[in-house]
């Protein structure tokens, strides 16, 4: 994983670029740049599932930036969360499936916050200023909400 993240020199003194960046040339997280109505779209046709590998994403952007893993770690228990949930009843007692449900649900509204916290946190640092981000907006669209505010930083790094 880390030579995903890094260019490694070829036999021609050149540095390989990995072939398929992970961020854009602002090292901004490509759903970042998805527009209202695509996420919107993605919330029908996915019925909000692809919110847990957005975390995920946004976890590794998060941890990139130099914040704290535990956006990346909380959407990764959830996505193994899920993936109990759709194994077959007869193989996971009542009991453990009421559990993990409720583990799931409890960790999708605490992410979003620490999400939330964390980004806000992240361009204070970087920009000097508060970045407003909605308590009720976060709540009802989690990482979907947080994904479509962000933005390039400012200043960007080669106007400093």
């Amino acid at each position: 994983m880390s030579g995903a993240a890094t260019s490694q020199p070829t036999g021609s003194g050149r540095e390989r670029q990995p072939p398929i960046p992970l961020f854009d040339s602002d090292g901004m997280p490509w759903t970042a740049h998805l527009s209202l109505g695509w996420i919107i779209f993605l919330i029908c046709m996915t019925g909000g599932l692809l919110a847990v590998p957005i975390g995920i994403y946004l976890g590794l952007w998060l941890k990139m930036k130099g914040r704290s893993a535990s956006v990346l770690i909380i959407y990764t228990l959830i996505a193994c969360s899920i993936a109990v949930l759709f194994l077959p009843e007869a193989r996971i007692p009542a009991t453990l499936i009421d559990g993990v449900s409720l583990l799931a649900i409890g960790l999708w509204f605490f992410g979003a916050f620490v999400t939330r916290q964390q980004v806000q946190h992240y361009y204070a640092e970087r920009e000097g200023s508060e970045f407003q981000l909605s308590l009720l907006l976060t709540g009802l669209l989690s990482v979907w909400y947080i994904n479509y505010r962000i933005r390039p930083e400012f200043p960007t790094p080669s106007q400093s």
